[in-house]
C-alpha cells in the first residue's frame, strides 16, 4: 500500500502540493489526473524518495519515506519500478545492458551473459522480439523505447509500478498499446500501480480508480463510473470531453 499523508511541497514561492491525502491499496491501479503543472509527477516522485516533502509523509509498505535510512530506502526502491516519461534509457548502452543494470545491486553481480534468458522474457512481457536486445536506444522508435523502459522497470520484479505520463508523445495506436500493457501487467504481475497521465482515455482505460489533483489537493477520488456521474463542477469540467462520455451518450 502507498499512503500520502498531508503532503506539502513548494519550490520557492510556488506551492505545488497543499496537503495531499491519498491511499492506494495493494493490487490497485490508480490513474492520477490533473491540469498541466498541477504537481502529478511531483506527487509520484515522493513515493520513491526522489523528492522530500516540506510537510507530511509518504508511507510505502509501512515505511516512512521521510525518516527511512539509506538502507531502508534502497530496499523500498528495489520494490518500486519507475517508468519515466521519456524512458530515460542510457543511450550509450544496448537494450540488454540497460535491462541488466536494472536488476543489479550490491548483492547481485550476475554477469551479463547469464542474464540473456531473463532479458528475453522481459522483452516478451512487453511484446518485443529478442533481436531488440542488441539495439541501442537511438535505433528504436518512440513506442519501442517506452516498452524497453517498462521492461527495465519490471526487471527487479517489483510490487509497485509508478508510471509518469506513459503515453506522452505517442501516436494513438502506440498509446493504446501502452494502455493495454499497463492493464495486462497489473493483472499478470499483481502489482500496485499509480499512473500519472494527462490523457483521459488512458485514465479510464487502465484505472480501477481515478484521482483528480487540483490546486494542490486531491479534489476527487472514485471509480471511473463515479467520476463520470460526479456533480462536482471541477470534475465535470475536467472530464466532459472524453470519448467515454461521448460514447455513453450515443
Amino acid at each position: 500500500m502507498i499512503e500520502y499523508r498531508n503532503l506539502h511541497k513548494s519550490f520557492g514561492s510556488l506551492h505545488v502540493l497543499r496537503g495531499v491525502d491519498l491511499v492506494v491499496p495493494e493490487g490497485e491501479t490508480l490513474a492520477l489526473l490533473g491540469p498541466s503543472g498541477s504537481g502529478k509527477s511531483v506527487l509520484l516522485k515522493h513515493a520513491i524518495g526522489l523528492l522530500e516533502p516540506d510537510q507530511g509523509d509518504v508511507i510505502v509498505d509501512g515505511l516512512s519515506m521521510s525518516t527511512a535510512s539509506a538502507r531502508e530506502l534502497k530496499r523500498v526502491r528495489r520494490n518500486l519500478g519507475y517508468v519515466f516519461q521519456n524512458a530515460a534509457l542510457f543511450d550509450s548502452l544496448s537494450v540488454a545492458e540497460n535491462l541488466w543494470l536494472a536488476q543489479c545491486d550490491e548483492t547481485s553481480t550476475r554477469p551479463l551473459r547469464d542474464f540473456c534468458d531473463d532479458a528475453i522474457e522481459l522483452l516478451a512481457r512487453v511484446n518485443l522480439e529478442p533481436d531488440v536486445l542488441a539495439k541501442f536506444p537511438a535505433e528504436l522508435s518512440g513506442g519501442m523505447r517506452k516498452r524497453v523502459g517498462v521492461a527495465r522497470a519490471i526487471a527487479s520484479r517489483p510490487n509497485y509500478l509508478l508510471w509518469d505520463e506513459p503515453t506522452t508523445g505517442l501516436d494513438p495506436v502506440n498509446a493504446d498499446n501502452i494502455d493495454q500493457l499497463i492493464f495486462d501487467l497489473g493483472r499478470s504481475l499483481g502489482v500496485t500501480s499509480i499512473v500519472v497521465t494527462h490523457d483521459l482515455d488512458t485514465a479510464f482505460d487502465v484505472g480501477d480508480r481515478l484521482a483528480l489533483l487540483f490546486e494542490g489537493r486531491i479534489r476527487a477520488v472514485a471509480t471511473p463510473a463515479e467520476i463520470l456521474a460526479s456533480e462536482d463542477p471541477v470534475v465535470k469540467q475536467f472530464v466532459r470531453r472524453t470519448k467515454i462520455i461521448e460514447s455513453a451518450l450515443h
